[in-house]
């Protein structure tokens, strides 16, 4: 797999994982007005969770990113 779409993949789960927080967001605030409380809680953990992997793939990302650019930089400096 070339890197330019390896950083695609990566971009593509991130959005996938912040599409998650935002759909766990409106879900709590959505049942605590209906007074669900258990179901509230269930969505609110599914928040946190999908806030925890959206970071960690964001987080990848900018690494491999930076990996990119370092061996980049080194196929011009070897030139």
């Amino acid at each position: 797999m070339n890197s330019n779409m390896q950083n695609k993949t990566f971009i593509f789960l991130e959005r996938l994982w912040l599409v998650g927080v935002v759909l766990g967001i409106v879900l709590v605030i959505y049942f605590l007005i209906m007074k669900d409380n258990d179901s509230a809680v269930f969505f609110f953990g599914f928040f946190i969770l999908s806030s925890i992997i959206y970071l960690m793939r964001k987080r990848q990302r900018k690494k491999h990113e930076a990996f990119l650019k370092h061996q980049e930089e080194q196929k011009k400096n070897s030139r």
